[in-house]
């Protein structure tokens, strides 16, 4: 939802990316600069480094959603202390109903993929035909579904639920 430029007038910035939040730095044949923070954030820009970087915000129907990313990517750069757009709960069951449809798409059962996420010993605890683990992988199926079908747009907006 922003775009990282680091190729900014000489106004006197000096607001740089740390060097010691930098877990790994590449950049590639025509300059474009990926940078890995510590704490996983990805950085894409140009000659991303020990320069001064800023965002470039379009001014556009997205704008407070776009402001709010950007604080908090200012937040993980400068004190360390941002908020995560979704909580890890949330992060973790969409990871899950992701891959659940992925799972499907190549043919798993949902007791294999309930054996992936649960263990083979937990699923055979209960019979499978009434199982609370093969109910929660058809819910995660369905979040999935939904997520792939309009959801990511919630996702990108910050209205995810």
């Amino acid at each position: 939802m922003v775009h990282l430029i680091a190729v900014l007038p000489d106004i006197g910035l000096t607001a740089a990316i740390p060097s010691d939040i930098i877990a790994d730095r590449k950049i590639d044949a025509d300059g474009l600069s990926w940078v890995r923070l510590k704490d996983g954030v990805n950085l894409v820009g140009e000659q991303v480094g020990d320069r001064p970087v800023g965002l470039l915000l379009p001014l556009d129907g997205d704008w407070p959603v776009r402001l709010a990313a950007a604080d908090r990517l200012y937040h993980q750069l400068v004190d360390d202390n941002a908020d995560p757009p979704i909580t890890r709960q949330r992060r973790v069951r969409l990871k899950r109903a992701l891959r659940t449809i992925d799972g499907r798409q190549s043919g798993a059962s949902y007791r294999t993929l309930a054996t992936q996420f649960f263990g083979a010993d937990r699923v055979a605890a209960e019979p499978w035909k009434t199982s609370s683990l093969k109910a929660q992988v058809s819910r995660l199926a369905t979040h999935g579904r939904r997520m792939i079908d309009q959801g990511y747009r919630q996702l990108l907006q910050g209205k995810y639920r």
